[in-house]
């Protein structure tokens, strides 16, 4: 079973042995682990520095702090989708988990079948949440921003690059700042293939690069920092010869 995905996933899992598992298991799949974490606090350096698409939670990480609890702290802080995977199958504990929101629910022993599925299916649910939020609408050639109550309509050409502020996203264009409710994963969910992300704060769009030197990419006379995380991502995706 191959998937043909970039997608980045962490896992917080507390036994090593079981994480180097599901580690191997997402590898055949196609997918990239960023990162393996045994408990709350090991988690948080990870999901601060890297770039992650989903998180695979063990909902007993053998501490004060459950996997529940980061599970809850993901959710709202980070804003990205998880699935908890677990031996605990009663009904106190599912309940628990639900209050983190997850989008999989993974019981263990379980099979690759298992964890492919609920990680297609809590991509395509978190896609679908996002694409009901109020904030941020978008069809092929424009975005719609909503600034004090009213949609603005944006030409997406006019995007020159993208700012993560906390829990929200600054869209730089020619001539204007718009500050939108929203994570810079899911606007840039939105707005789809012709922006690139070279920071875990700055996302720009790729026909409007002027040059890249070193590590730091220039929009005219704007220039920003290329992460060495994502350094060989935007290099794939120019046209270089």
């Amino acid at each position: 079973m191959i998937a043909e995905t970039d997608k980045n996933i962490i896992i917080i899992e507390d036994e090593y042995s079981i994480a180097m598992d599901i580690e191997m298991r997402l590898q055949k799949m196609g997918y990239r682990v960023v990162g393996i974490a045994n408990s709350y606090n090991d988690a948080l350096p990870l999901l601060l520095e890297e770039s992650v698409d989903i998180a695979l939670l063990d909902i007993n990480l053998g501490e004060e702090k459950s996997g529940i609890d980061l599970g809850k702290l993901i959710r709202s802080k980070f804003n990205i989708p998880i699935v908890f995977i677990t031996a605990y199958t009663d009904s106190k504990t599912f309940s628990e988990a639900l209050e983190a929101n997850p989008m999989g629910f993974i019981t263990k022993p379980f099979k690759d079948a298992d964890l492919h599925n609920n990680i297609q299916l809590a991509f395509n649910k978190f896609s679908k949440e996002v694409e009901s939020s109020p904030e941020f609408k978008t069809d092929n050639k424009y975005i719609f921003i909503k600034d004090k109550g009213v949609f603005q309509q944006v030409e997406i050409d006019s995007i020159l690059w993208i700012e993560a502020m906390d829990n929200y996203t600054i869209v730089h264009t020619k001539n204007e700042k718009l500050v939108v409710h929203a994570f810079l994963k899911d606007v840039l969910l939105r707005l789809g293939s012709p922006f690139v992300r070279i920071h875990r704060s700055h996302a720009v769009a790729m026909n409007k690069i002027t040059t890249i030197e070193d590590n730091v990419v220039y929009i005219g006379k704007t220039f920003l920092i290329i992460s060495q995380n994502y350094r060989s991502d935007l290099l794939d995706r120019m046209n270089i010869l």
